[in-house]
């Protein structure tokens, strides 16, 4: 079952993501424990995704990098962390650094479990939790690609809200209080924020195409982790 994911994921924690993203200026293997970096992003608040139905805010403290945002009829793709690092100290408070990602496509017949996403990254799930807006899993190994001194651990979940599959990620630094409960319930925050902002839209097109999938969870977990996005 395993090898059948392979060639979905073979990317996710490699350079892929951050030389897609590197094509529009965003983090590379920037320091997120580091501020006052030359080249610093532009940051903002909130972004919306797929044709505005999905609205992106991170919590207190925490903006997007305006440069990651991509953007579709049907999904789309923003990045996260602390908006005092990236903005060089002027803006935001001091929080914990952390990278989140947030990958949107059409929504499945299904939500990947914690489990499908370990299966699909090839790596152990150490723990998993339901919590009210998403299951969220904490993948072994895949981290310490993400940025310079990143743990591996991290956090992943997946959860539909209207006609799309939203895929959450965070990344944390080696120690950081993130890689552990404290990771989890950071990524049910920012799925409320999302699920509380975004709007329904009905689409019967993306039912039809639903219902014509030969392989329903390899082709969700294909969606959810398309090459370049993380």
């Amino acid at each position: 079952m395993i090898g059948r994911y392979q060639t979905l994921c073979a990317a996710l924690f490699s350079a892929a993501f951050f030389s897609g993203c590197a094509e529009s200026g965003a983090f590379g293997q920037m320091s997120l424990l580091q501020n006052g970096a030359s080249g610093l992003p532009t940051v903002i608040s909130t972004a919306e995704l797929a044709r505005g139905d999905i609205t992106v805010t991170g919590p207190d403290g925490y903006c997007i990098d305006q440069t990651t945002l991509r953007s579709s009829r049907s999904g789309g793709f923003a990045a996260m962390a602390s908006c005092n690092i990236m903005s060089g100290g002027t803006e935001g408070a001091i929080v914990e650094p952390a990278l989140v990602t947030v990958t949107v496509s059409a929504a499945p017949d299904t939500v990947p479990s914690p489990a499908d996403l370990a299966a699909a990254l090839q790596t152990d799930l150490l723990q998993s939790r339901e919590l009210s807006a998403l299951a969220v899993g904490q993948m072994a190994t895949g981290g310490e690609n993400a940025f310079a001194g990143s743990d591996a651990k991290h956090w992943r979940g997946a959860f539909v809200t209207g006609d799309y599959l939203v895929g959450v990620t965070l990344y944390a630094p080696q120690g950081s209080p993130l890689i552990g409960a404290q990771g989890a319930a950071f990524l049910n925050t920012v799925s409320s924020n999302i699920r509380a902002k975004s709007r329904s839209r009905s689409s019967s097109a993306s039912a039809e195409q639903s219902q014509s999938q030969v392989d329903p969870l390899a082709a969700r977990l294909g969606r959810l982790f398309a090459r370049r996005d993380l």
